[in-house]
Order: structure tokens, then sequence, then C-alpha cells
């Protein structure tokens, strides 16, 4: 199967601009013969959206919005992991999201980020309480936003509960507060590959310029891509052996 990471600068939004550009992605991707499309944290969005406005006005998902995203999956035949800001139909909360859309153009599953630090940008944010794989087209993945990844105890959970990849929306730089090597101990304690989308831009508060995303795989990463240049980053796995046909990304700049 193909791999599409969308290594975007997104945080700023609007969503307008956003969803644009996740559109001509996602044709781009297909048309190079992805399978699955993964995008950052509040790719829809932006992460810094909540700062940008005196009324928050977040949606259940999928919005009416999303349409023509979903039927271009649809059409497509792709699997989407789309991060996105939601709110919940009954309690009304607000959550940090990675949504799945599948081949039919309809939700299969979502993940509710379950650490945030709620301040800033973050403000906003109710944090999940549950982690259950999403069954996808070829693999059942465990989803993780950002810091939920820094937990070895949640990549174990998913993968005690039949995850086959971990699957990583990120925004998240390196330096003091960064990553380090959290994913490479979700790959060491599972076992699994670990896919992270993260995304590019120089923000006043966050510099996300040497934001990495990353394919990880037997506790290693194999290869990492960073920089200002957006690109949808291209890669192959072999489902049968468990590991990846490509040394490093095919990186096709937008």
């Amino acid at each position: 199967m193909r791999l599409a990471l969308l290594h975007f600068n997104l945080s700023s939004g609007p969503q307008e601009a956003n969803l644009a550009l996740l559109q001509q992605a996602v044709v781009l991707a297909a048309e190079e013969g992805a399978n699955w499309i993964i995008t950052p944290e509040m790719a829809l969005q932006g992460y810094f959206f909540a700062e940008k406005t005196e009324t928050l006005n977040i949606a259940v998902q999928p919005e009416q919005s999303l349409a023509p995203v979903s039927r271009l999956i649809a059409r497509r035949r792709l699997t989407l992991f789309l991060g996105c800001a939601e709110q919940d139909a009954g309690t009304g909360k607000y959550y940090n999201s990675c949504l799945v859309i599948g081949p039919e153009g309809s939700v299969l599953g979502r993940h509710r980020k379950t650490r945030s630090h709620k301040m800033g940008p973050e403000a906003w944010v109710t944090e999940g309480d549950k982690l259950e794989p999403v069954s996808c087209p070829g693999m059942k993945a465990g989803i993780m936003v950002c810091a939920d990844s820094w937990f070895v105890d949640k990549a174990r959970a998913l993968k005690d509960k039949g995850a086959e990849v971990l699957v990583v929306s990120a925004a998240w730089p390196p330096g003091e507060h960064g990553p380090g090597d959290c994913w490479e101990r979700c790959s060491q304690a599972t076992g699994l590959p670990v896919w992270v989308c993260n995304q590019t831009g120089n923000q006043e508060k966050l510099d996300l310029s040497q934001a990495q995303s990353v394919v990880v795989a037997g506790g290693k990463t194999l290869f990492s891509y960073s920089g200002l240049q957006q690109a949808v980053l291209l890669f192959d796995w072999d489902n049968d052996r468990k590991s990846t046909m490509s040394t490093q990304f095919t990186v096709i700049a937008v």
C-alpha cells in the first residue's frame, strides 16, 4: 500500500484556505497512487484558529463543508486521516480530533486527543478518554494526536486492542518541549510501525519549520522530512512483510 503524508503549512488557517489546499493535495496524492492520506493535527481549521476569533464556531463533524472532500475520497477510493476540531453532538463539548473517512466517503471512526495543555491555542479543548483502533482498508490503525504519543502506555493500549500501525497527527516541533524519541519508544514498546504526519510554518508562537514527519519501524526512525517547503510525502508499505518498501520519502513539493 502507498501512504501520503501532507506536510503542509496549515496552522494559521483559515479553514477555507486549508480546505482548498487539502483538496488539491488529495488529488495529487491519488494521482501518485496513494491509498491512505494522513494530515497534520488540526489540519482543517488550523492549530491557532481559536486565537483568531472572538466566538468559537466548532461544528459536529463531518460538517457540510467537508462534503466535497468526502465525495473526492469516495471517487478515488481512498482513506483520509483528517485532523480537525469537532463538537460532540450529545454533550456540546469540543475536541481536537482525527477523523477517518473511508473509501465510501463515510466516517470509519475517530480519535479525540487525550492529552492537551488546555491553554492558549488549546484552551477550548476537552480531553478525550477513549483509545480504540479504527478498522481501515488494509490495516487496523491506532491513532494518536500529537502529545498522546508521548505516553508508551497509550501506544500499548492500542496494540492490545488490535492496532497494526500507530498513526500520529501532529503540530510538534523539536526543542525543549518537543517529541524527543517518543515515537521510537512507542515502536519499541509495541513492535508496531509509527507513521507521523507533522506540519511546517513559522508562526510567532510556534516555529514548525523544523518539525519532522517520520516513518518509524522496529523502534528506529527509518526516514524523515522537515523544512519550510510544503510537500506531499509518499512511501510504500508491505502489509504481508510488515515493513517499508521505501528507503526514503518521495517528496512532491507543493
